[in-house]
């Protein structure tokens, strides 16, 4: 590596500042003293098919959110009363681009998980959604589509080519057009972040190397936040650890009795009434479990400063 940061490319004091194994790689993270970044050596994406057997993903596309984050609510609110065209790379299950076709933008998006696709197009019923990289993409439509606003949320920590990544987005925006985009906080609990490893995270981003890394390839930083884990969050971190003991299984002897009855996945998609009630059921009963413990491990973290697990940000190409 010879000192160079592979995510500035200069020259650099690399701190070594933590190791992790997995399936026998030994794994370092080095600091970047010029641009804060920190990054994992080897640094490489697995690639799709890594995340199409990981059972988080599985779970997320069998089970796919019903609602918008509250990023994504953000970026719509930012940018009201504007709407247009939007592209998210890195689309999953498709929640966001849902909510953003709902509030009159014109949408398409990507994911290289074949499985997130298949979900999108038969949960939310999106056709303007594909398998692929951007590289794909690109080379597919020759920039045919410029768009209004490009979103990557929880993307920029998996990738493994982020000049080169920023640089195909910057192509795809009208002038003037805006990205926004999330990803963990470096400085958060790793208790909150125990999946903020390689090979599925490479980078951790604060809001300094964030900002100037954008600045640095033609972007002006408009909105940039660092984000504290809510309540909820840590009820579903201890719900995932210790939730089968409790489990019910609901949304999954729902989804399993209809598919006996014969029924098409287009037609399963329609009946999201009956699924909201079986997840807010759900999310009772966490509380109700989880609640206090839950409650005491936010105030620790709130108080040690490392309840912030995610970072936010709005910026506008030049």
């Amino acid at each position: 590596m010879n000192n160079v940061c592979l995510i500035c490319m200069n020259k650099a004091c690399l701190r070594l500042i933590d190791k992790h194994s997995d399936k026998n790689i030994e794994y370092s993270l080095f600091e970047c003293s010029v641009c804060g970044v920190c990054f994992w050596v080897p640094f490489k994406n697995p690639g799709s098919g890594w995340y199409e057997k990981d059972e988080r993903y599985k779970m997320a596309n069998d089970n796919p959110s019903l609602d918008p984050t509250k990023n994504h609510k953000k970026i719509l609110d930012f940018l009201t009363p504007m709407t247009g065209r939007v592209f998210d790379v890195g689309c999953g299950t498709g929640n966001f681009l849902n909510w953003a076709n709902k509030h009159g933008w014109n949408v398409s998006g990507i994911d290289f998980d074949s499985n997130a696709i298949t979900t999108a197009k038969n949960h939310f019923l999106l056709p303007n959604v594909e398998m692929g990289t951007l590289d794909n993409y690109i080379d597919k439509y020759k920039l045919k589509y410029k768009y209004d606003l490009v979103t990557f949320f929880d993307v920029f920590e998996h990738i493994d080519n982020h000049n080169h990544f920023v640089r195909q987005v910057k192509s795809l925006l009208v002038p003037n057009g805006y990205v926004a985009m999330s990803m963990p906080y470096r400085f958060a609990s790793r208790w909150l972040q125990p999946h903020d490893l390689p090979p599925r995270h490479l980078t951790r981003w604060s809001r300094k190397s964030l900002k100037e890394f954008l600045e640095r390839e033609g972007f002006d930083v408009l909105f940039i936040e660092r984000q504290q884990t809510s309540f909820f969050n840590i009820v579903m971190k201890l719900r995932f650890k210790y939730g089968r003991l409790f489990s019910f299984g609901l949304v999954k002897k729902v989804s399993e009795k209809k598919r006996g009855f014969g029924e098409s996945d287009s037609k399963l998609s329609l009946d999201l009434n009956k699924r909201k009630i079986i997840h807010t059921v759900a999310k009772i009963k966490d509380v109700t479990l989880f609640g206090v413990p839950a409650l005491i491990l936010w105030i620790y973290f709130r108080f040690s400063g490392k309840i912030y697990t995610d970072l936010f940000a709005i910026a506008q190409k030049r």
